[in-house]
């Protein structure tokens, strides 16, 4: 297990030749998710693999949860504290349902279809995520092509295509590494602002989205948009802040905040290895219990079937399993390291600052 205390591999170098060396050595050892799952499921029991049909109470609390904060705001005489604390409510309520039809999508909790896309279509409403489109996006293209280049939609890009997008060029200052005041925002908006950019425009121009169902997703997105307009209305101008703003950003941030550490410190890969591509990170016990097991991600990148109540069962029989190649880090270090190291690829194992030219290894 790379338990990561420190961070020399953060260290800046300019060795061109190293950076060869250490892109050849890696694609060399990558192993495919079926290699991993033969060695790992002989140890695991039958229990891990059932859907876990209890994330439905934690999605039902959620949801009233912001219905009843919602309500509070928009109906009643609060002073602008309570309304406050409301808003983070209410995010962390969307969050943590984020969490749950995450793992709704991908079989855990349900096997009905048709109740998936019910309860993941209101569950990813104040993302303004239309199911079929994350399903595609993440389930088919995330975890199908994870870290590759232009086929994972996650995937931050290489220098190459930096330097030909001046979308990406505007971008860059708002992520970690950067060295911009205005990257302490990223947590706070990029998972929203990301999807938004794809659903609106990225997909009708990306041949990853040809095989989605564009019209029922824009159909989804559409209502979304409908329902959400009509609950601002509701609230009025004066709340937006409260039931638009704060949720908002508690919302991205919670979710965010994971899914940076789980991948943005990896390398690039041609092969689908999560002891190299992904990254598990840790935090308190009740941290861990409230965000549905999020950080195990290696976990979820091995068994995306397996609820998030047994990543840590899969945990230990991976730390047992592959003590020098599995890569776990605490939460904190991790968003520490992503603002210590650039977010575009000089190759796949070497980040680069495209202004500085300063180069940082990959973990």
């Amino acid at each position: 297990m790379i338990e990561i205390e420190t961070s020399p591999e953060l260290i800046p170098t300019t060795m061109k030749t190293q950076a060869e060396a250490l892109v050849e050595e890696t694609e060399n050892q990558l192993k495919t998710v079926g290699h991993y799952r033969r060695e790992v499921m002989p140890h695991l029991g039958p229990e891990v693999f059932l859907p876990n049909a209890g994330r439905l109470g934690w999605y039902s609390a959620c949801a009233l949860g912001a219905i009843g904060a919602f309500a509070a705001i928009a109906f009643l005489d609060l002073p602008w504290p309570l309304k406050l604390l409301c808003g983070l409510f209410i995010g962390l309520c969307n969050g943590t349902m984020g969490f749950v039809v995450h793992e709704l999508f991908h079989g855990s909790v349900t096997k009905n279809v048709k109740l998936q896309e019910f309860i993941g279509f209101f569950g990813l409403m104040p993302f303004l995520l239309a199911p079929t489109y994350w399903k595609h996006s993440h389930n088919k293209l995330h975890h199908g092509k994870t870290q590759q280049i232009i086929r994972d939609p996650d995937a931050f890009p290489t220098l190459r295509i930096y330097k030909s997008s001046k979308f990406i060029q505007f971008m860059f200052p708002f992520t970690p590494g950067s060295g911009r005041k205005r990257s302490l925002l990223y947590f706070f908006f990029w998972f929203s602002f990301h999807n938004l950019v794809a659903q609106v425009w990225l997909r009708f121009r990306n041949g990853n989205f040809d095989s989605m169902n564009q019209r029922r997703s824009t159909i989804e997105f559409v209502a979304q948009v409908m329902i959400m307009s009509a609950l601002l209305a509701v609230a009025g101008p004066a709340n937006w802040l409260y039931v638009l703003v704060i949720p908002f950003m508690a919302q991205n941030y919670l979710l965010m905040s994971y899914i940076s550490t789980n991948h943005n410190l990896s390398p690039l890969t041609n092969e689908n290895d999560p002891l190299v591509n992904s990254l598990s990170v840790t935090n308190h016990p009740v941290l861990e219990w409230l965000n549905l097991n999020f950080g195990y991600h290696v976990e979820h990148h091995l068994f995306p079937t397996v609820s998030g109540k047994h990543t840590k069962t899969i945990h230990k029989e991976l730390v047992r399993l592959y003590p020098d190649t599995y890569k776990v880090m605490p939460k904190g270090q991790a968003m520490r390291a992503l603002y210590k190291t650039a977010r575009i690829y000089k190759s796949s194992n070497k980040l680069v600052h495209p202004e500085t030219h300063e180069l940082f290894d990959t973990i």
